[in-house]
């Protein structure tokens, strides 16, 4: 016995229109999950472009904080310096003040000498304190500037990082909602096929029984020569009759009219007994079916609640109805035997 691919056999042999309609909702789910494949996949692309710049401006702020931290030193150091300026000041005021003469409040006075170390003094100690409070003036702008500057920046990073984070979280939301819908159009689509599958099936069915009308039909004409194919089995072994079992030729009134070959196959494979099994297990019932292909045979005929059921244990009307259906579909192939070109 030689296994099966039947599911071409089906589609050449059977054409009907609910199928066509199942067949094009099929497709348009296809196409439907295709699209959202393609859109999972842009907005994946979009989802790293986004984190590709979060991680820029990240770079960005953090290069900025460390700026910022520079400045701040800065900032400390330069207010380190402003402070020492004032004690300085404060300082030569002081000192100016106690070594001034308290007998006339006059710092120098007296000869020439005197009047030459006052008016150096004075050029000395106005020039110095002119040039201290300059740099105290510049420091204190310098360091208004810098704070302004800082303030800015900190506000331009807070936004940036507020904006590129809302960014991610709408294109994982819509990631989000893209595998939903693709899990609803996959959920879809697997009952659209069963849906279809069904309906092969079912015409399938209708066209075996209809095939099995026009042989009923054919065989009605050579009444002879079936009738001599069912006295040869009748001479075979007698282990089909003593099972109970029926024969090629269908002796009960409900059993199918065998095709001739079918007749042969029965006698050569199992001698017409319904209820055989090869020594090894492999194959059983009347025809010797494998498993897989008496499975395959029962979706052929219409017939699925005997998928699973060893052949040998189904009645002989069935094991004949799935014999002339799998012949209906794939001819002389399925045996390999003396009655092939028959």
């Amino acid at each position: 016995m030689l296994g099966l691919t039947l599911v071409t056999a089906i589609t050449a042999t059977v054409v009907v229109s609910p199928g066509t309609v199942a067949a094009d909702q099929v497709s348009d789910l296809k196409a439907h999950a295709a699209q959202i494949a393609q859109d999972l996949v842009l907005e994946q692309l979009q989802i790293g472009a986004d984190q590709q710049e979060y991680d820029v401006d990240s770079a960005k702020v953090q290069r900025d904080e460390a700026e910022i931290g520079s400045t701040q030193n800065q900032i400390q150091s330069d207010s380190l310096r402003v402070s020492q300026d004032r004690k300085r000041l404060q300082a030569e005021a002081v000192s100016a003040y106690v070594n001034m003469d308290p007998s006339d409040g006059v710092l120098f006075e007296g000869n020439q000498s005197d009047a030459f170390a006052k008016a150096e003094y004075e050029d000395v100690t106005t020039g110095d304190t002119e040039l201290t409070i300059g740099v105290l003036h510049a420091d204190e702008n310098g360091l208004r500037a810098e704070r302004a500057t800082l303030d800015q920046q900190q506000a331009q990073d807070q936004a940036t990082t507020n904006q590129e984070a809302t960014r991610a979280s709408a294109a994982r939301q819509t990631q989000g909602e893209l595998n939903a819908k693709q899990s609803e159009i996959t959920g879809q689509l697997v009952a659209a096929v069963a849906q279809q599958q069904a309906v092969q099936a079912a015409a399938a069915a209708k066209a075996v029984r209809a095939a099995q009308a026009a042989a009923t039909a054919a065989a009605a004409a050579p009444a002879p020569a079936s009738g001599a194919a069912s006295s040869t089995t009748q001479t075979a072994p007698a282990a089909a009759s003593a099972a109970g079992q029926g024969t090629a030729a269908g002796t009960s009134s409900g059993d199918p009219v065998l095709p001739p070959f079918l007749q042969c196959v029965l006698r050569v494979e199992s001698g017409g007994n319904y209820a055989a099994v090869s020594p090894g297990g492999t194959y059983m019932g009347g025809f010797q079916f494998s498993q897989p292909t008496w499975n395959e045979a029962a979706q052929l005929a219409g017939m699925p609640q005997l998928i699973n059921v060893p052949p040998n244990q189904a009645t002989p009307a069935e094991q004949d109805d799935l014999a002339i259906a799998l012949y209906q579909a794939d001819g002389q192939q399925p045996w390999d035997d003396s009655c092939r070109g028959g």
